[in-house]
This record gives C-alpha cells, sequence and structure tokens, in this order.
C-alpha cells in the first residue's frame, strides 16, 4: 500500500505541473500563437489523470480527507470541460475562475499528500 501512497504524489505532482502548462498553453491560444487544440488535448489528458489519482487513491487506501479532494478534482475538471464549451459567454467565463479552483485543489492534495507520506515513512521501519 505504501507504494500506491508514493505513486499518488507523484502523478499529483505531475498533475499539477501540468495545471501550470494548461495556463501556458491557454496563453498561447489567447494570444494567437496556436489555435487551443494543444489546451483542449491536454486538458483531456489532465482529466484522464484525476481518474487515476483517484483509483490510486482507494487502492492505497489513502486518508477519507485525500479521497475527497480526488473526487473534487475529478468534478472540477468535469465542471472545467462543460464550461469550455457554453455558449453563454458570462457562464464559460467561468471556466478560468474554476482553472483556479483547480490550482488550489490540486495544491492542497501535493501538500496533504506529501505530509501524509511523510508521517508513513517516520513510522515505518526500513
Amino acid at each position: 500500500m505504501t507504494q500506491a501512497r508514493v505513486i499518488f504524489f507523484g502523478l499529483a505532482v505531475i498533475y499539477l505541473a501540468g495545471v501550470v502548462v494548461q495556463f501556458f498553453l491557454a496563453g498561447l491560444g489567447t494570444f494567437g500563437a496556436t489555435d487551443f487544440d494543444p489546451h483542449q488535448v491536454f486538458g483531456l489528458i489532465l482529466g484522464i489523470l484525476t481518474l487515476v489519482l483517484l483509483v490510486v487513491a482507494v487502492v492505497g487506501k489513502l486518508p477519507r480527507l485525500l479521497i475527497g479532494l480526488a473526487v473534487a478534482l475529478v468534478g472540477l475538471n468535469v465542471l472545467q470541460m462543460f464550461l469550455a464549451r457554453v455558449d453563454v459567454d458570462e457562464v464559460a467565463a467561468l471556466h478560468v475562475v474554476n482553472a483556479l479552483a483547480i490550482v488550489f485543489v490540486a495544491y492542497e492534495i501535493v501538500q496533504r499528500s506529501r505530509r501524509y507520506l511523510a508521517s508513513m515513512m517516520a513510522v515505518t521501519p526500513p
């Protein structure tokens, strides 16, 4: 089970770094350097990664709070994909606000899983 906890932490770090890349890709699309296709494709990859995070959290028997945060991240990613396709500009603009919520939850997952993993390693003899 410790391996799943290490994998969860690693995937959470990769996900958070991926969100930074998403902001960059959105910027490229916004300022005309490219279209939004890379942003959309990478967003789908990040969405799939949230499902993997959730499965690893459950299999690794992580604390309920981390599982709950993983569920929240999946929900925010589903909402993000929905908001990107809404035809009402005022609602679609929430796509950016939701991205900030995703950053916050992803950061919380990284920090809490890091502390949880460190506490597990301190208790478990080598």
